[in-house]
């Protein structure tokens, strides 16, 4: 952060000087990219400038985009061209544009399209060429982004300032292109970094003030709606994203249920939960509606690990900060995780909630109290045990997970781990035995005796390195005086110091405490992750490709995340090669921690593909490699999801947008989730691909509503012949076959209520406790048209619906189909009069006459119609 802040300082100072001195239009020998944008879903665009004194024909420049790491060489990858046309005069700009980006874009757009030029995503490097080759891929470089030939994973750069879900300027300082395309490329020397969705200054290129951090501490947005008690949409994105989880508290949840019995709320946790929820969101709605400006203030750590912005919501027109005003009134509880933020904002809210129970209000209400407060419900509702140590932070003392209630509610804080507890100076409140983060924790040169697994061994000067691990740490025992395997539990005492900056317990008297102990499994981790708070644990890293090796045997090596080193003596690993996972301890050594596979068993070259009912079979957090057919995608939250499925299942493939489309064979490796019960896959850019395009879709499923479940989750079905009775408010619309209820999920309001529709096809969803059926377009949806069916079946209608909906319908659609030589009007009427009559008379007496009354009078009226 601090070198950011210190580039944009350089550039606020380059700024100021050429206010003084602006450049003038001659100041550049060619054109340069002025402008990038790889935005939400299709917001990309590439702005030229020509800085010169002369107009510039376009005819012999070109765009290329190198997708992937492709490379100079012909047939190395994608190399996507797109021809320039026109004249750009001096001082003016031209602009290229995804044709579905924003009408922001597209207003200022010069050309726009669909084709792989115009698609490109943040690992794609982009060359503006003069008299360019597509056979052999060469010409006069004028300009470029990224690194040909260079594939970074997710992007190019920091993740302050990167080529992915950025807006980049060119500093108006630059007067000449990036002419080697294949040298590094770090954004930051030529380019200011805006958010995501940044268009304010596309089509034209000036001096601009770059902004003061990439993540501001306030934003002011407008309330779009209320989604409950902590949660709201604003209209704007803020980093990329709309939803604003509210911070320092917490709501009761409304999720699992859509109403509750008041009759319950003191007996049934569940009704409880739902009952301090909705009178949580009720009075969130009170203090701000829909269209009411807000001052988003950000936290410490901006997003949680749902992808929702963190933030106080506070009242633009009063400054009413509506998080503590929650507290205050008693609808929500303080939730505090580790970072906490400013001390004085801690204590306010911790005030607050001491108020609101001294006074009884809302869930510590003496008449209706809450019988869960909101994580604890999450726990017991969701089926996962509590995992964070619960810390006093009055007292200096953490729990178990379990042991939350020991800690009063105004001094309450959650730590992930015991580690970290630890390092920040609180205690165990417990009795325990010795554990390695004690050790790690304590000032060097304190005599310690910790229990753990061996992880690996490494012999060096005549003593043995045992990596040694538990539930909480690693560390490093030196001891040349015991005989143990890996996998052996032992007890060591000794005087911790360090060796080159690596921990360890020296001089250990150590002893095996349990031969083959209880194995330890790798921790997943990423380049990001190495560090301190692991150093000589066992880890594995995912989609590791191995660029280079020096003398020492330390290999370069990135994931998604970045680059890092490996340390391999014995040369195992193979440069040029992309391993799917490598297991190994973390060590530090020459200023560097580093991965160090034990042996070539902690290699995984590649993992095969699978079914994805395998993948659905397989335990939550398991990786998998699945192919199949997208048949959905949504875009929400900066993402998409990709409803895939195969001939045995569907999953859903929640990724950004990789080119693909609905009817597309793709392979995609990541590991299994839920959101919100919805079982899910994530991968990174590297591991998501297009296997072949346009295959086409497979035949939906057809089902009936008691069949709406988990063995359809994530497929394409069909339901048929079905009323929709209403609607909650949330776009989840109450339908209705023969067989029962099911529900439809439509934002777009592609259903109506009081409506029978003949067919709906949808993939089948899952979210806030409820299986759903989800159409993708108009098309999915078809109204039943009445005239089409037979007496018998518009009596079954009648019977389900009324005589009323039934007839009403029927004389719609008459009016729309048929049109008679004489007076229409008064046919139809006619018609109806008699239909209506045969109807009653056949609920009234059974007679199948009337059944046939009905279909001759229709009959007639159509005969008459042909006429």
């Amino acid at each position: 952060m601090k070198k950011f802040i210190s580039l944009v300082s350089f550039f606020t100072l380059i700024g100021s000087i050429f206010l003084l001195t602006p450049l003038s239009a001659d100041t550049h020998e060619d054109l340069i990219i002025s402008e990038y944008i790889e935005g939400s879903s299709y917001n990309k665009a590439i702005e030229i400038y020509n800085g010169t004194s002369e107009s510039i024909d376009l005819s012999p420049y070109s765009i290329v985009t190198f997708t992937n790491g492709a490379s100079f060489e012909p047939d190395d990858g994608f190399a996507n061209e797109l021809d320039l046309t026109g004249t750009i005069e001096p001082g003016e700009t031209f602009v290229m544009a995804h044709g579905q980006a924003d009408q922001a874009i597209l207003d200022v757009a010069d050309v726009s399209g669909t084709s792989y030029a115009y698609n490109f995503n943040g690992n794609d490097a982009i060359v503006l060429f003069k008299n360019y080759d597509e056979e052999t891929r060469s010409g006069d470089i004028i300009d470029s982004i990224g690194k040909v030939g260079e594939d970074p994973g997710s992007y190019w750069g920091t993740p302050q300032h990167k080529t992915q879900d950025m807006t980049l300027l060119r500093d108006y300082s630059v007067t000449a292109g990036d002419t080697n395309a294949t040298d590094d490329f770090d954004p930051t020397v030529e380019w200011i970094a805006f958010p995501r969705d940044t268009f304010d200054y596309l089509g034209s290129h000036e001096e601009v003030e770059p902004p003061e951090d990439d993540i501001q501490d306030e934003y002011i947005r407008t309330v779009d709606r209320i989604v409950d008690g902590d949660t709201i949409h604003v209209n704007e994105p803020i980093l990329g994203e709309t939803t604003i989880r509210f911070l320092n508290m917490d709501t009761p949840e409304t999720y699992h249920q859509n109403d509750y019995d008041e009759d319950l709320i003191l007996e049934d946790p569940n009704h409880s939960q739902k009952y301090h929820g909705d009178q949580a969101t009720e009075y969130l709605s009170e203090l701000i509606q829909p269209g009411d400006e807000v001052i988003i203030k950000v936290g410490e750590e901006p997003l949680d690990t749902y992808g929702r912005v963190l933030a106080e919501v506070v009242r633009k027109d009063d400054n009413l900060n509506t998080n503590l005003e929650l507290v205050r009134q008693g609808y929500a509880s303080t939730y505090f995780i580790w970072p906490i933020g400013p001390e004085e904002t801690y204590q306010e809210y911790q005030d607050a909630v001491r108020e609101a129970k001294d006074h009884h209000r809302g869930i510590w209400s003496e008449d209706t109290p809450l019988m869960e407060l909101p994580f604890v419900f999450r726990s017991r509702y969701d089926d996962r045990a509590l995992y964070r140590y619960v810390a006093n932070s009055e007292t200096g003392l953490y729990y178990m997970p379990n042991d939350w209630a020991e800690v009063p509610v105004d001094a309450r804080i959650f730590f992930e781990d015991e580690l970290t507890a630890l390092n920040e100076g609180y205690e165990p409140a417990f009795e325990r035995d010795s554990i390695i983060a004690d050790a790690r924790t304590a000032p060097l040169g304190t005599n310690v005796t910790i229990e753990g697994t061996i992880t690996h061994k490494v012999e060096s000067g005549g003593q043995t390195n045992y990596y040694v691990q538990d539930h909480t740490a690693g560390i490093v025992v030196r001891t040349g005086d015991l005989e143990a395997n890996v996998g052996d539990k032992i007890m060591a005492s000794g005087v911790t110091d360090e060796y080159y900056g690596m921990l360890q317990i020296v001089n250990a008297n150590a002893e095996i405490i349990e031969e083959n102990d209880e194995p330890i499994n790798p921790t997943l981790v990423t380049s990001q992750d190495l560090g301190e708070s692991i150093e000589a644990q066992l880890v594995k890293m995912e989609d590791v490709e191995i660029l280079s090796v020096n003398q020492y045997n330390d290999y370069t090596a990135r994931d998604a995340d970045g680059e890092f080193v490996i340390d391999n003596d014995a040369g195992f690993l193979e440069v040029g090669k992309t391993y799917d996972e490598i297991v190994g301890v973390v060590d530090y050594n020459f200023d560097e921690f580093k991965l160090m596979p034990r042996h070539e068993d902690d290699l995984k070259e590649e993992l095969p593909v699978q079914t994805i009912q395998s993948a659905r079979d397989a335990e939550l957090d398991t990786r998998v490699h699945i192919e199949g057919i997208i048949t959905a995608a949504f875009y929400a939250g900066g993402m998409y999801n990709y409803y895939v499925q195969d001939d045995t299942a569907g999953i859903v493939v929640r990724a950004s947008d990789f080119g693909a489309e609905v009817g597309d064979r793709i392979s995609a490796k990541a590991r299994t989730e839920e959101y919100f019960g919805l079982l899910q896959i994530l991968p990174n850019e590297s591991n998501i691909s297009i296997v072949e395009e346009d295959v086409g879709l497979p035949e939906p499923q057809i089902i009936t509503s008691d069949e709406v479940g988990e063995e359809y989750e994530g497929q394409l079905v069909t339901i048929k012949d079905f009323y929709i009775e209403d609607e909650d408010g949330f776009n989840n619309y109450q339908a209705y076959d023969s067989n029962g209820h099911f529900v439809i999920d439509s934002d777009p309001h592609l259903v109506e209520t009081n409506q029978y529709y003949e067919s709906i096809t949808g993939v089948l969803t899952y979210n806030y406790d409820e299986y759903k059926v989800m159409p993708r377009n108009a098309e999915d949806v078809v109204e039943a048209q009445f005239l089409n069916f037979s007496a018998t079946e518009l009596v079954d209608i009648a019977k389900q619906h009324g005589n009323e909906f039934l007839l009403n319908k029927l004389e719609t659609e008459l009016y729309e189909s048929v049109e008679t030589n004489g007076n229409t009007e008064q046919h139809i009427k006619s018609v109806m009069h008699s239909v209506e009559k045969a109807l009653i008379k056949y609920q009234n007496s059974g007679k199948d006459a009337h059944l046939k009354k009905i279909d001759h009078e229709l009959t007639k009226l159509f005969e008459r119609n042909a006429s």
